[in-house]
């Protein structure tokens, strides 16, 4: 047994236990899925939970995560990092170019976050209207990752379907246009209710950060297809 399949039968083992019962049918997947969405506000299709209480068929990265969810984890490495397992020579059921994916976009949201902080921090020494920027546009920052990450919740509950993969294309491609749009009116909300001075120039860098860091969020959809 691989390190990454000791993980899945602890989450097996400890979801069971919540659960009250042993999970074995698609109705008992039917019935989980009602319970776990009731807790963490995902629903997931029973199918996308079968194959973790079965065997054959490698398990979806989302249902994983939100498993982990339903047992108080903020994700699924969380529920790895705190599970007592014995570590085995890995051959990952997540392949490797998905890990690799996981690795680089944790990389740009890295890269993307810091370059808007020296940006900030560059705002803060200017001493005019400039200057103010900074707590104006880390307000809207924190309304638009709050937001995507509800919008990417709110999808990953059709990860089951058969044309989520599709849905998954729609969205990133849509919600980019909406991001820009939405972020640039708020941005400009903020300067003008708390009376600064400012115009397109000045507001866009602030912007592209946090669409940069949202559309980050939002590739991440990717690698759980």
């Amino acid at each position: 047994m691989t390190t990454q399949e000791q993980y899945i039968a602890r989450l097996r083992e400890i979801v069971q236990t919540k659960f009250g019962r042993r999970i074995s049918t698609m109705e008992d997947c039917d019935a989980l899925s009602e319970a776990v969405g009731e807790a963490t506000n995902i629903k997931l299709d029973s199918r996308a939970y079968m194959p973790i209480f079965s065997s054959g068929v490698a398990p979806r990265p989302v249902a994983l995560s939100t498993l982990a969810r339903y047992l108080g984890y903020g994700s699924w490495s969380d529920f790895c990092a705190s599970s007592d397992v014995t570590p085995a020579e890995d051959t990952d059921i997540i392949p490797v170019v998905r890990r690799w994916g996981v690795i680089i976009l944790t990389l740009l949201a890295i890269v993307v976050v810091v370059g808007a902080i020296i940006f900030l921090l560059t705002l803060g020494k200017g001493g005019d209207d400039a200057s103010r920027l900074a707590p104006l546009a880390e307000g809207v920052e924190e309304r638009w990752v709050a937001r995507t990450l509800e919008e990417c919740n709110a999808l990953r509950g059709s990860a089951a379907e058969e044309d989520y993969a599709e849905q998954v294309d729609l969205f990133v491609a849509g919600y980019e246009d909406v991001m820009t749009s939405g972020v640039s009116q708020d941005l400009h909300r903020e300067a003008e209710r708390q009376g600064l001075d400012v115009d397109d120039a000045d507001l866009a860098p602030l912007r592209d950060a946090i669409v940069a860091r949202c559309k980050a969020m939002c590739e991440v959809l990717y690698l759980e297809i």
